[in-house]
């Protein structure tokens, strides 16, 4: 103190400006590691360079390997669907899918599977379609869905032609023969059927239940991962994209039996996406907190009803050709603090 006080003014002047640098410094550092901490990993060891080859060693094949779809058509409504609390699917268009629709990725181990769908009105979209019409705010008499559940075995490459029916489902109707939900604007239904498969996925089963813990702390977590998500693009970091999605992509990869050629193709679409031209994130707005896998996944859904965004990620990354909405969906293992952050579910 003494030494300080015998100095002449200009000196101390510099040695308080050092200081203050060095405090400004170490305050950004710190702020850099707790942004880097929101998101974490359970799989530190992976990189961009072994990824693929780490991929398609998590990968087992068998003699028989089945692959379930759904088959589905609807009529006069919007859908969303859920397999074992976890979306596989959403349709905010008039048409439908001609070609079935592949599940593996929910189904996580053989067993009975629980099929949720949920029913929309049409809105305005007739009148855009055919330039006449009213706004259709609430599900009408013909509002109609069916769903197959369909059982093909890929790796015995059977066509189309091969597949079995594992369940047919038809929606309700009343005593008129009106559908059950005639006037209502949401409509939701659960049926169950058995999948029978080689594989057994831990996926998020694990995870603790999201909602009997601190909600603010919740989404504070979760807004944290989803940004430094974004982050990761402006900075082309591929190996922390690696790190980060490797466990559903293990899961995905497992359930879809992938062969090497797919894991290529794969990690070519992460490469592609980070190395678009002139990305920007978005701000983080307009969104809620959404639930699935029992309360044990969190997503954070845009609000947005356009067509194209709607159902999809909070997180927009632009660039000049395209816009990507990441299906970040979190989740928080039974041994870890929600203090720490959230993980990418496997």
């Amino acid at each position: 103190m003494k030494k300080i006080q015998s100095m002449n003014r200009n000196k101390l002047k510099k040695i308080i400006a050092s200081l203050m640098f060095v405090t400004l410094f170490t305050a950004c550092g710190q702020e850099k590691k707790k942004n880097i901490n929101a998101m974490k990993t359970q799989y530190p060891d992976i990189t961009a360079t072994n990824f693929e080859q780490r991929l398609s060693n998590a990968v087992k094949h068998y003699e028989i390997e089945p692959m379930y779809y759904m088959r589905i058509n609807k009529i006069n409504c919007l859908l969303e669907i859920l397999i074992n609390d976890f979306p596989v699917h959403k349709d905010y268009e008039l048409s439908n899918y001609a070609t079935p629709l592949e599940i593996n990725q929910a189904i996580l181990k053989s067993g009975e599977q629980k099929l949720t769908y949920r029913l929309y009105p049409v809105g305005d979209l007739i009148k855009e379609e055919y330039g006449e019409g009213d706004t259709v705010r609430t599900l009408t008499d013909n509002t109609s869905i069916s769903i197959s559940i369909i059982q093909m075995d890929n790796n015995g490459q059977k066509r189309l032609e091969d597949e079995e029916v594992v369940m047919k489902h038809n929606s309700l109707k009343d005593i008129k023969g009106n559908f059950i939900a005639s006037g209502k604007p949401y409509y939701e239904f659960t049926f169950t059927f058995n999948a029978n498969v080689p594989y057994k996925n831990e996926g998020w089963s694990n995870g603790q239940n999201l909602n009997k813990l601190d909600q603010k702390l919740l989404e504070q977590k979760a807004i944290e991962f989803y940004k430094e998500y974004g982050e990761t693009y402006l900075n082309k970091d591929a190996s922390l994209q690696a790190k980060i999605n490797f466990g559903k992509e293990k899961r995905t990869a497992i359930a879809l039996y992938r062969r090497s050629n797919d894991i290529a193709d794969l990690w070519k679409e992460y490469q592609s996406d980070i190395n678009e031209k002139n990305l920007k994130i978005l701000p983080l707005e307009n969104y809620r907190m959404v639930f699935f896998g029992n309360n044990r996944i969190l997503f954070l859904k845009s609000n947005s009803l356009k067509l194209g965004y709607r159902g999809y990620s909070a997180l927009l990354v632009e660039s000049d050709d395209s816009t990507t909405m990441p299906g970040i969906y979190l989740y928080l293992p039974e041994e870890k603090k929600l203090e720490d952050g959230l993980y990418m579910i496997n």
